[in-house]
């Protein structure tokens, strides 16, 4: 009898902690509180006190984070007044004081948005959008031979580009403040063919880019398309120029003069086409620019 003793005490000592694994458990200065919240398993109660989580270091962290934590280990770091958060082998930040959100990247690896230290928000990777520069279109009488601003419909006109021979139009194009400095820039035109011709029709553009002090040297570079018309009269159509322009020393406020024309002397449509707008697609990366004329 006095054998079994022993083991009658582990056997209860067993039991016991396996009832208080499979419990919940309170934490409360409050003695009245005695049932713990639905579906937690520590509810920690109080509406005087706070909870505290560990608190440590920013080299403390790091070490912690060479033993590899398991992923959602919540560490206070002391230097830089933030939380953090483990996942997936680097600590990440919850939130900052003051909400200070500098370094904090929302997004992935590589597609992402941040702020940077002055405030401004840097959209970096696939977080980059789209925005138009429109160009009005009012012939200048100079050049070759101009469009005709002629009826498209109704009450409505629109320049007329000949179909058998070249007319053109000047313009300038100053790059916005929002624009991803040295990306790649996508001109475009809206037009819409006067007949039923499906033959193409050649739309292209000469133009000369420069800085801030650059120097025009009265160079151009010549991009243009050929597209089949849809052959269905008045239709609207987009049609790229070329396949963009990219030149990677360019800035913001640079500026871009000019000529587009529609080649109907050597193209094979005969028809009429309407030139409904002209447009550049750019990517943008910043809300404005922090300084009058840079980045």
């Amino acid at each position: 009898m006095k054998t079994s003793i022993p083991f009658m005490i582990m056997l209860c000592i067993i039991c016991m902690a396996n009832t208080v694994v499979a419990q919940q458990v309170i934490v409360t200065d409050d003695a009245s509180y005695t049932t713990p919240a639905s579906g937690a398993m520590l509810d920690v109660n109080s509406t005087t006190k706070g909870f505290v989580v560990p608190r440590m270091t920013t080299v403390q962290k790091t070490t912690l984070g060479a033993t590899t934590p398991v992923n959602g280990v919540v560490v206070y770091d002391t230097d830089l007044k933030s939380f953090w958060y483990w996942e997936t082998n680097e600590w990440k930040q919850i939130a900052a004081s003051g909400l200070n959100l500098t370094g904090i990247k929302f997004g992935d690896a590589s597609n992402y948005s941040t702020f940077e230290s002055d405030g401004t928000l840097l959209l970096i990777g696939n977080s980059t959008v789209w925005d138009d520069i429109r160009v009005s279109l009012i012939t200048r009488g100079s050049g070759g031979v101009n469009p005709v601003f002629s009826q498209i419909q109704g009450k409505l006109f629109a320049y007329k580009f000949s179909g058998t021979a070249d007319n053109e139009i000047f313009f300038e194009i100053q790059m916005p403040h929002g624009w991803k400095e040295g990306t790649k820039i996508y001109p475009h035109v809206h037009w819409a063919p006067n007949g039923t011709s499906t033959a193409s029709v050649t739309w292209g553009m000469d133009y000369e880019w420069q800085n801030i002090n650059g120097t025009f040297s009265g160079t151009t570079a010549n991009i243009f398309t050929n597209i089949a018309a849809d052959g269905v009269a008045k239709k609207q159509q987009i049609t790229n120029i070329g396949t963009g322009i990219e030149e990677t020393d360019k800035k913001i406020s640079s500026m871009i003069l000019c000529r587009l024309y529609r080649a109907g002397n050597s193209d094979t449509n005969n028809d009429e086409c309407f030139l409904l707008a002209f447009d550049v697609h750019y990517e943008v990366n910043t809300i404005g620019s922090r300084e009058v004329i840079t980045k």
